[in-house]
């Protein structure tokens, strides 16, 4: 099963599902959730999708296999949106309107419209409604990083929203995970999951993390 999915996604992303695909009785798709439920777990947050025990060491592999993948690529690359992408196209993901954004067209956006959409307490706001993968988000701190330096990354504040659980985990640990590798600060990150159109009260908080540079500033 990896091999044959493997052979659809880019060659950076391979490992990756090389590594999920090797789950014994657990199809890719289920042990890309135990995935993203592990990794936010290791970061204290309650269980999302409980990793049975057969499937654990997998999983940890896995998460090393993620580490050495975001250290070896330029920052906030989206390697998770090219994964997920391949493990969903047997099963559904039009029902949601999901199509993926490939990485080098986000980055090219990126760089069309280097502006913030808005401003909030003198901090600029990059905000992505549908956020998919969070790759616009991810192309976006690239962008940032590349032509403006880290400096200027802890000026932002990202926020990103979608109905799909898997999406706003995704979001939520690619930007968290690059930032964490690679050393670098955005100055607050705030993903939820729920209908964007809807109240506040709806939707769940999946990552809300402020800079530790930042926060040693408000006190």
């Amino acid at each position: 099963m990896a091999n044959k999915l493997s052979q659809n996604v880019p060659s950076y992303a391979k490992p990756l599902v090389d590594a999920l695909g090797d789950g014994c009785r657990y199809s890719p798709a289920e042990m890309f959730r135990y995935f993203l439920s592990a990794v936010m777990e290791v970061w204290g947050f309650q269980p999302w999708y409980p990793t049975p025990v057969e499937a654990r060491e997998r999983v940890i592999n896995a998460i090393a296999c993620y580490d050495d993948m975001v250290a070896k690529e330029e920052p906030f690359k989206d390697i998770l949106g090219a994964v997920y992408a391949e493990l969903s196209s047997k099963g559904g993901k039009q029902l949601l309107g999901q199509f993926f954004t490939p990485w080098n067209i986000a980055v090219m956006m990126a760089n069309f419209d280097p502006e913030p959409v808005s401003m909030a307490q003198g901090r600029k706001v990059l905000s992505d409604p549908a956020c998919g993968s969070g790759v616009m988000l991810l192309a976006r701190a690239n962008q940032i990083l590349e032509n403006h330096g880290p400096e200027e990354l802890f000026r932002w504040k990202f926020y990103g929203c979608d109905l799909d659980a898997i999406c706003a985990r995704m979001t939520a640990i690619q930007l968290a995970a690059n930032c964490a590798v690679h050393r670098v600060e955005i100055g607050e990150i705030l993903i939820v999951q729920g209908n964007t159109l809807a109240s506040s009260k709806n939707k769940q908080v999946i990552l809300h993390a402020s800079s530790p540079r930042r926060l040693a500033l408000a006190s």
